[in-house]
C-alpha cells in the first residue's frame, strides 16, 4: 500500500559508497518499476507501459515517486536514478517479447557522456530491440537545453528508439518550431484534459493535436480520468489516452487492451452471479436475467470513461 505524499516528512532514502570510489551510489535493489498503459483511443489496444519508479523505505513501505525525487534533487543521483531505471527496463524486456515500455529521463543524464554507450550496451547484453523503448523527455527540459538535448534526442532516433516529448504546453515552443524536433510521440500536459478549458485553451489543443497529425506524428491526451476528458481526447483526434480512470499503476506491464479487460470484468461478474445462485442458493436479481445484469454493468463501465 501507497503512503500520502508529504514534502515535510520526506523518508531517507538508503544510500551506499563505493569502496575506493569518491561517490554515493544508489540501492538499486530498492528501487522498483511499476507500470501504467497508454491506450490506442479507437481500438482499445496498448501502445506501451509508461515506466514509473517506486522506492521500499526501510520499513518495506512504497513510497511515492515525488518523495524520491525530492529528496535526489541537488545530489547529482538523478543519473544514476536513470540508469537504474533503463537497466531493470531493458531486463525487464527481455524477459517480456510482447511488451514495450517508454522511459522518463531526468535533465542530468543529458550531461552523461557514457549512457548512449552504456544503452547500447545493454541492448545487446539482453537482446533487446531499440524499437520496444521511448525515451520521454519533457518539453521544459528541452527548452532549458535545447542544442544538448536536440543532439542527444538525434543519436536516439539514430539507434532505432522512439523519442516522446512529453508535457507538452506550447509555452515554450512553437508548433512550427516542434516540427524540426526529432520526435515520434508528442504528450499534451494533463491540464487540457481538465474540466472547464477555457476556449482558448481548447484552441491550442485542437491546433497542437491537428499540427502533430499533419507531421505525421503521435498525439497522447494525459490525465484521462473521467467521460468528457475522455469524450475531449475522441474530439481531438489524439491517437492515444492515458489515465487513471482507464490504467491504474500497477507492478506489472499492463497487456490487455480495454476490451480485453472488459471481457475479463464480464466473466468474473458471471462467476460471482453463478456462485450466488447455484452454491449458495441467493439470487441477487430474482427478476432479472443475467444478462440484463450485464448489460447494465457494461454501460456503467463505459460511463465511469
Amino acid at each position: 500500500m501507497e503512503t500520502e505524499f508529504n514534502p515535510l516528512t520526506t523518508a531517507h532514502i538508503d544510500i551506499q559508497l563505493e569502496q575506493g570510489f569518491p561517490e554515493i551510489r544508489l540501492a538499486a535493489e530498492k528501487i522498483e518499476l511499476w507500470f501504467q498503459p497508454v491506450y490506442e483511443l479507437t481500438t482499445g489496444k496498448v501502445l506501451h507501459n509508461e515506466v514509473l519508479v517506486r522506492w521500499r523505505d526501510e520499513l518495506g513501505e512504497l513510497r511515492q515517486p515525488q518523495e524520491l525525487l525530492a529528496a535526489l534533487q541537488n545530489t547529482q543521483l538523478l543519473n544514476q536514478l536513470d540508469r537504474i531505471v533503463v537497466e531493470k527496463s531493458i531486463e525487464l524486456l527481455s524477459k517480456q517479447a510482447n511488451v514495450k515500455v517508454s522511459i522518463n529521463l531526468s535533465n542530468e543524464i543529458f550531461e552523461d557522456q557514457k549512457f548512449l554507450s552504456q544503452l547500447h550496451a545493454w541492448l545487446s547484453q539482453y537482446q533487446v530491440s531499440a524499437k520496444r523503448i521511448s525515451f520521454e523527455i519533457e518539453e521544459e527540459i528541452l527548452w532549458q537545453k535545447q542544442s544538448l538535448v536536440l543532439l542527444f534526442m538525434t543519436e536516439l532516433r539514430m539507434m532505432g528508439f522512439y523519442v516522446v516529448i512529453d508535457n507538452f504546453t506550447g509555452r515554450f515552443f512553437s508548433l512550427f518550431q516542434i516540427q524540426e524536433f526529432p520526435f515520434s510521440m508528442l504528450k499534451l500536459d494533463r491540464c487540457f484534459s481538465r474540466k472547464n478549458l477555457s476556449p482558448v485553451q481548447k484552441q491550442l489543443a485542437i491546433a497542437i493535436a491537428y499540427t502533430t497529425r499533419a507531421f505525421q506524428k503521435q498525439c497522447v491526451l494525459k490525465g484521462i480520468d473521467d467521460k468528457l476528458s475522455l469524450k475531449f481526447a475522441n474530439d481531438l483526434g489524439v491517437r492515444a489516452v492515458q489515465g487513471y480512470s482507464l490504467g491504474k499503476p500497477q507492478d506489472k506491464p499492463i497487456t490487455f487492451g480495454l476490451i480485453g479487460l472488459l471481457i475479463i470484468r464480464i466473466i468474473a461478474v458471471l462467476i460471482v452471479l453463478y456462485i450466488f445462485k447455484s452454491l449458495i442458493g441467493v439470487d441477487i436479481f430474482p427478476n432479472r436475467h443475467s444478462w440484463e445484469v450485464i448489460g447494465d454493468f457494461i454501460q456503467s463501465v463505459f460511463e465511469s470513461k
